[in-house]
Formats: C-alpha cells, structure tokens, sequence
C-alpha cells in the first residue's frame, strides 16, 4: 500500500481524476479519532459515507441524535448540516469515502439513507478493504477500478436498507426552516448577509432565527455563516493560487485585514500560514 499515515494517525487518499461525471470516487482514508474529535456543524459539496472499524461515537443529524458502535455507519449528505463526536473514552476509528456525480444522488435515493442516515455495516468494508482502494488506484484505469466498487458498496447499501414504497416528508416544520436558511447562507456566502435578508427570506421574525439556530446547531446564525466562510476559505487555499485578498473577497468580505483577523480567530492561524503549516 503506498499511502502513509499521518503524524495523528490519520491514513487519506485523492482519487485518480476520472472523466466520468456520472458517478466516482473522490476520496477515502481512516482516522484513529482522538478523545472527544468532532467535526462540524457543517456541510460537504458531496456525498460521504463513514464505516466505524471501533469505539463509539454521536453524529446529529436534522435534530436527531444517534450513538453509534463499531459495525455502523452513517451518511452526510451534500448540503445538509452534520454534527459527529468521538467518545471522550472509547473514541472511534473509522473509515470515510466521499463520492460525486450526476447519478450519485439517485442512487442514494433508492436507499433510506436520505431520511435515517444511519446503517449496518453491509459488506466487509474494514481498514483492509480501503487499503484495497488505494491499490487500485495506483493500477491502470484506477478510476473505473473505483467506480465499480463503489457500485458494489451503493448495491449492497440498496439491498440492505431500501427506500420505503412510500417515503412522505417527516421533517419538521421549525427543522424545515433551519435548512432553508442554511440553504440561504451556503448560496450567498459570498455577499454582504444581514439576519433582516435571512429573517425575511424566511418569513420569520429575526429573534426567533437566531433562536431556531441555537437550538438546532447550538451557535446564532452569524456565527454560522462565519465558519461556512472560513471553510471555503479553507478549500481555496488549499487549492486555488489566489491572494489572501482575492479569496477574502470570494467568500465576502471586502476588507482583506478584517477577513485575516476572522480567520485566525476561527481556523487559529492566519491565512497566509494556513496552506504551509496544514501540509507539515
């Protein structure tokens, strides 16, 4: 296997570049997650399943809670918020793999993934079978290697946990409105975004936003429109050569020294030691 883990333990791999838009891969790896490691409230562009190897851990999902043990797994859709801890004492290991495409979506929705995002582990998807991933993607024509046990992975996911003849909408109303404005937040990330654009987007007063936010994500929606920007800004850096000032402006802010303050203050280093120190 020719992927190396990481000083934290951490073992990740970027999929081969594939020219097929309806369904691939986009990456995996394995973390030994430490006491209490969360991650989010948050949103992904894409789709992400996570396979528990052991220990225990929560995810939150749309207001719900889920504990969950070795053998499980859970999906994180695109575009919708997700919450998951490790245990303070048994904190988990899993594995994670992210997948895109115009049919990725479809696929999904054949299972009842979309509406209760936790599952039994279907096949024997362990630290060895992603290691099996990241031979495969070293051979030639890796990319269609990859796709096909991801149709594999999605088929036994159908065959397992298939979607209900009927599927109505159970999502709540004060739940509704917290996507929505999620929703709002992750389209105009980029422009000037007050709570009155927000509150009248949804029709609602600005107080009891701020209070749906609180109690559905636990922090005011300014709050968590500032780490959505911090996390694009993220991804920019990451892989774009843009300036420090011209990323600013694409996640909106017009002050290029206000947006470097926000920065460290969020991520805990300044945007121009982000890129270097992250790869270390």
């Amino acid at each position: 296997m020719n992927i190396q883990p990481t000083k934290d333990g951490i073992r990740k791999k970027t999929a081969p570049s594939s020219g097929n838009n309806d369904l691939h891969v986009s990456y995996w790896g394995t973390q030994p997650c430490p006491p209490g490691h969360t991650w989010g409230p948050g949103v992904r562009d894409h789709h992400k399943l996570h396979f528990i190897h052991s220990g225990l851990g929560v995810l939150r999902f749309r207001g719900v809670t889920y504990e969950l043990s070795e053998g499980q797994g859970f999906y994180a859709p695109p575009n919708e918020i997700v919450h998951y801890t490790a245990d303070a004492d048994e904190p988990w290991v899993y594995s994670w793999l992210g997948f895109s495409g115009s049919q990725a979506g479809a696929i999904i929705g054949r299972t009842a993934l979309p509406d209760r995002p936790v599952f039994d582990n279907p096949i024997a998807v362990n630290e060895s079978w992603f290691d099996r991933l990241s031979d495969m993607s070293d051979r030639p024509g890796g990319d269609l290697l990859l796709q096909g046990v991801l149709f594999e992975l999605l088929a036994a996911l159908i065959k397992q946990a298939p979607a209900p003849a009927s599927n109505p909408d159970t999502v709540k109303p004060r739940e509704e409105y917290v996507r929505r404005a999620a929703d709002f937040i992750h389209r105009h990330y980029d422009e000037e975004v007050s709570m009155k654009q927000l509150s009248d987007y949804l029709g609602l007063d600005r107080k009891y936003v701020a209070t749906l936010f609180r109690e559905s994500l636990g922090l005011p929606p300014q709050q968590y429109l500032l780490r959505y920007r911090m996390d694009k800004a993220c991804e920019l850096l990451r892989s774009t050569g843009l300036t420090v000032a011209e990323i600013a402006r694409s996640v909106g802010y017009k002050d290029a020294l206000l947006f470097s303050r926000m920065f460290k203050k969020v991520v805990g280093v300044p945007p121009s030691k982000y890129t270097r120190e992250t790869e270390q």
